[in-house]
């Protein structure tokens, strides 16, 4: 593996760690992602009970073929997709990757939310 000068490696999109440190900033933002992922979670189940249909054409194909076990799948792939994202870029491009899908889930739970009870 090359050496680089820490010019270089800061400018690295991907940074390869042993161990990525939990900043506050991140801790913030996987707070934030998690309460809305569980409110998007349960906001879908009240809204498919109500007899609304998906509007994510992947969540409504995954619905129809496996149920509620489809809405978990997707989930449980974004986390991953989200955990692998955290733990391979650098701390800034990371927090910009975190809110970017923070922002995303919370505008969903908003739209969802005046869609159910608006």
């Amino acid at each position: 593996m090359p050496v680089v000068s820490t010019d270089e490696a800061d400018d690295a999109l991907f940074t390869l760690r042993r161990k990525r440190q939990l900043t506050r900033t991140h801790a913030v933002l996987w707070t934030l992602i998690l309460a809305t992922t569980v409110a998007d979670i349960l906001l879908t189940m009240v809204g498919l009970d109500a007899g609304l249909r998906e509007g994510n054409v992947v969540v409504a194909a995954l619905l129809a073929e496996f149920g509620l076990a489809g809405l978990w799948l997707v989930k449980f792939a974004a986390m991953g997709w989200l955990v692998a994202g955290w733990a391979l870029l650098s701390d800034r491009n990371a927090a910009v990757f975190l809110a970017l899908f923070a922002a995303v889930t919370g505008a969903v739970v908003v739209s969802n939310a005046v869609l159910l009870f608006g």
